[in-house]
């Protein structure tokens, strides 16, 4: 431990955090916590600490006894660790696994932040597990976790998939008991066919899609992966894995661990400091991790999207003049580009003729820099152009209610053909639909804003500052 700190010898105890693992040095923990208590003015500091298996009982006394605020824990001592504690939650009890140490009288008490961090991440991704179907790929020491939230959740059936029988039927046999009821299947991977035909939330927990060159998780083939309504792969780097994007040709939403990783990390350091951690510095660490992992892939331009409406342009011009940079319209290049409106380039191409070009468009536009780039509503829906747009810029989802796009559109539908003869019930029934349809695409955007207040130069340049902050510009 002493030498372990060395370079914190001005960091009192009390005001230390830290990490204990085996291997650990790639954690990116100190970018999540040093980031929350730069942000909240704490002095806290985070350390990883490389421990050996027959040290985890010493080291963590040890910790506990020269006053070491508190820890995470991560493979491969999950399992051991709670051996030294004093009390552990009863959800790490049922996982199996403790991945968090706070102090409590007498020593430490473990918890597993691993699963509440997933489900919040999949509950920003408008994934809800009650009531849902759940095909889990693979049965390590993960899965366990995935398989405690989806029961804790209300999951109504949950298939786990692996080669090895016996680890998933572990996994079932205690989740099942846990539940009260057989929620829990386990499923050998040459039996795959047996899961009945339906359309599932599909996790992928295996450590397949990590390295150059791996396929899917299981050769299964297009029929079995069809079945996936929504995709979720723990891996986080890289940012899409194969099956990733599988779920994303299917035209489904696409989640990668990264905010498992991000939320897990959150609850521990509020576990700790006993407070919440606002959304607003959430997204700040999530972008600082995003840098941290995949550098400056994200570029410099920033790219609004939304639904017809949400207020792209008015917003992007008004942030563009804020922060003295060029604006672009995509709707407005193309016009300008061709010398025709975007209703007759849609016309004269048809519509599968008009998204080549809009994504070749987007293309050319996104070798811009520094540059504020609003989308049409529909061409976040198309090919890779989501994934174009993450890597290549920082993407913010203009949200706006759907009574407020009514409101705008109703009375802007003169100027937009497609909206032309609706009468006000179905303009309604329109919009919804239509949002409901595009929702995959836009929740990829690696921000949310809200637009519904956009009416007046006041709210404008409100929502300008808040976006800013947002963005921490």
């Amino acid at each position: 431990m002493k030498y372990a700190i060395q370079g914190y010898e001005d960091v009192a105890a009390e005001h230390l955090l830290g990490i204990f693992g085996n291997p650990i040095k790639h954690t990116l923990s100190p970018v999540i916590h040093d980031t929350l208590s730069d942000a909240l003015g704490l002095s806290e500091r985070y350390v990883p600490f490389c421990v050996e298996d027959e040290d985890l009982s010493r080291c963590v006394k040890l910790a506990y006894d020269e006053g070491v605020l508190g820890l995470n824990i991560t493979v491969p001592h999950k399992q051991h660790v709670m051996e030294s504690l004093v009390d552990v939650d009863i959800a790490a009890k049922t996982i199996g696994a403790v991945n968090t140490l706070v102090r409590v009288e007498g020593g430490y008490k473990g918890y597993n932040t691993d699963m509440p961090g997933l489900a919040k991440a999949l509950e920003t991704e408008g994934i809800a597990l009650k009531d849902e179907t759940v095909i889990m790929l693979g049965a390590g020491g993960a899965a366990r976790a995935v398989a405690y939230m989806c029961v804790s959740y209300g999951a109504k059936q949950v298939y786990i998939v692996n080669r090895t029988y016996a680890h998933a039927q572990a996994i079932a046999d205690d989740m099942n008991a846990f539940a009260g009821k057989a929620v829990v299947q386990a499923v050998a991977s040459e039996d795959y066919k047996s899961i009945p035909e339906g359309k599932y939330l599909m996790i992928q927990c295996t450590s397949v899609g990590l390295h150059e060159g791996d396929g899917m998780p299981f050769d299964f083939g297009d029929t079995f992966y069809a079945m996936a309504k929504a995709g979720v792969d723990l891996i986080y780097n890289p940012a899409q894995t194969p099956f990733l994007k599988e779920m994303e040709k299917l035209g489904v939403p696409a989640v990668n661990g990264l905010k498992m990783l991000l939320y897990q990390g959150i609850l521990a350091y509020e576990l700790w400091n006993d407070l919440t951690v606002s959304e607003t510095l959430t997204d700040k660490v999530y972008l600082a991790l995003q840098d941290a992992i995949y550098g400056k892939k994200r570029g410099d331009n920033i790219v609004l999207i939304g639904y017809m409406g949400a207020g792209k342009t008015t917003l992007g011009k008004a942030f563009a003049r804020t922060l003295n940079v060029p604006f672009v319209d995509l709707d407005w290049y193309m016009e300008e580009r061709f010398h025709k409106t975007v209703g007759e380039l849609f016309s004269e191409r048809g519509e599968a003729g008009f998204r080549e070009l809009e994504r070749s468009m987007l293309h050319e536009v996104g070798a811009f820099e520094n540059v504020i780039i609003s989308t049409g509503g529909g061409a976040p829906c198309f090919f890779d152009n989501m994934e174009f747009m993450n890597q290549n810029g920082i993407t913010v989802f203009l949200d706006v209610d759907p009574e407020v796009l009514f409101r705008r559109l109703r009375i802007a539908k003169q100027q937009r053909p497609i909206l032309q003869g609706k009468e006000d019930s179905e303009l309604k029934d329109f919009i919804v639909q239509a949002l409901e349809k595009r929702a995959p695409f836009y929740s990829q955007a690696q921000f949310i804003f809200c637009g519904d207040e956009l009416e007046d130069r006041w709210q404008i340049e409100k929502s300008v500052d808040k976006l800013r902050e947002l963005l921490n510009l």
